[in-house]
């Protein structure tokens, strides 16, 4: 006779609980070693679990790592163990409020309509969202839109895109600020968030500033003087709503009026062969683009996305490239990073140029057309450079240790580039950028004044 009465499943009350747990989550919390199984007076019953040992009661217990997300230049973590999209979106949040808090107040006067007695909307800052390459980083970029909206703020979406496309658009649309998301400098599971004020300048760590750069603080960038400090602080403090209503959203192509911009940095160049890779799929096909009805023959090496060294010439990626320069007998190799301004340049032997070699290259030719310009380097190889550069006849400045120090110290009067330790170049146009593409631009001027192989020019005595 078969017995349709239910069995009884004994119950299981963890120590400082009410509620009871089934037999199954029992042995699930003993495998997992639940902390409070190491109280329980059931603990010995573990069914087909191996035998379970638990420290006595009062021993020490470890600690999980609370490693801090923020580096120097920005949020960085593995995805979803560290970095969530509910977390980047409080990150969000409290750089929307920070904006808030710079923007300029308005007048009661000001909130009506010249037309209308009713009073009218008021807008909130604008801010450009772009993510990178990474699987991760559409899920990221939907919190962070999402929490900008909440916060009342005008998000400009440009999508995928490269580093120096994002903030070349905050500098376009005039915008109060830019959240990144990418995860470059790190291994592919790892995301992040860069964060940039008005004109593209990047917000770093607090700074330490310099007399000079204090000088040249202009009074009407209330963002100047954020840091990723006040993002942190404001986030352990909460976020308020600034209206009642939300944000608006739309989309705009950054990579239009961008592209437009560097065609004119590609003129009188004489026939070359590069040897190239770059992991940056938008970069590839802008290059691609620009390369099309120009005499220069880019040959392509497949880039992996992984973090790379490109100060060392036993990197894969590196040797990669040069490969491919002494296989193929380019005129040289270039190596782009993941955020599309870091850069390795390998001279027609195969030889990687140091970051102090490649800044002295590019300052001679900024030299040769403003002869009363100036070089800001940062602090790491000021020792190297200094004297490479007074020989030079160029005055050199000290921009400190972060992005955001150089480019504050960039935007002063005459100063033409900058570099230093990371390989990073920074040029001044309108505004200072660091861009792979401008910097292979004025590698390529340089070559085409004459015959002269890379190897030659690169022989700088210290």
């Amino acid at each position: 006779m078969i017995n349709l009465l239910p069995t009884v499943e004994p119950q299981y009350t963890c120590p400082g609980e009410t509620h009871s747990i089934s037999r199954a989550v029992h042995l699930s919390r003993l495998a997992a070693f639940y902390p409070k199984c190491r109280e329980c007076s059931h603990r010995c019953e573990s069914g087909q679990l191996p035998q379970l040992h638990f420290p006595p009661t009062g021993a020490p217990q470890p600690v999980a790592s609370q490693r801090s997300l923020f580096t120097l230049e920005g949020i960085r973590g593995s995805y979803l163990n560290e970095l969530t999209r509910h977390k980047a979106g409080e990150f969000a949040a409290a750089f929307a409020s920070l904006l808030w808090d710079t923007s300029p107040l308005t007048g009661r006067n000001d909130l009506r309509d010249a037309n209308s007695k009713r009073p009218t909307r008021r807008t909130g800052p604008v801010v450009v969202v772009a993510f990178d390459e990474r699987p991760s980083s559409p899920d990221l970029v939907t919190g962070v839109a999402a929490a900008l909206r909440r916060m009342s703020c005008q998000v400009v979406d440009i999508g995928q895109t490269s580093v120096p496309c994002f903030r070349f658009a905050v500098a376009h649309m005039q915008a109060a600020g830019g959240i990144m998301i990418t995860g470059h400098g790190c291994e592919p599971s790892w995301t992040g968030l860069d964060f940039v004020g008005k004109l593209g300048r990047p917000i770093s760590a607090a700074e330490r500033r310099t007399k000079a750069a204090e000088n040249t603080v202009d009074p009407h960038d209330t963002t100047h003087s954020l840091s990723l400090d006040d993002i942190y602080d404001q986030r352990e403090q909460g976020t308020t709503r600034p209206l009642r209503q939300g944000g608006t959203q739309r989309v705009f192509q950054a990579s239009t009026p961008y592209f437009a911009g560097l065609g004119k940095q590609f003129h009188a160049l004489r026939p070359l062969h590069i040897s190239i890779g770059c992991p940056v799929r938008a970069l590839r096909r802008t290059l691609a683009a620009l390369f099309e009805k120009l005499p220069v023959t880019l040959h392509w090496v497949d880039i992996p996305q992984r973090r790379r060294d490109l100060q060392q010439a036993h990197d894969a990626d590196v040797r990669r490239i040069r490969e491919m320069v002494t296989s193929q007998r380019t005129d040289f190799g270039f190596l782009v990073d993941d955020d599309g301004a870091n850069v390795a340049v390998l001279d027609e032997q195969g030889d990687l140029l140091g970051p102090e070699e490649l800044l002295c290259l590019i300052a001679d030719l900024m030299l040769s057309e403003q002869p009363n310009g100036a070089v800001v380097i940062d602090n790491a190889p000021r020792d190297r450079l200094q004297p490479r550069l007074s020989e030079r006849q160029a005055r050199c400045w000290l921009g400190g240790w972060t992005q955001s120090e150089m480019w504050q110290t960039l935007r002063e009067d005459a100063a033409v580039c900058g570099g230093g330790a990371s390989g990073r170049v920074w040029l001044r146009d309108t505004q200072p950028v660091t861009d792979a593409i401008l910097t292979l631009a004025k590698l390529l001027q340089m070559l085409s004044q004459d015959d002269a192989p890379l190897s030659q020019r690169s022989r700088v005595t210290p």
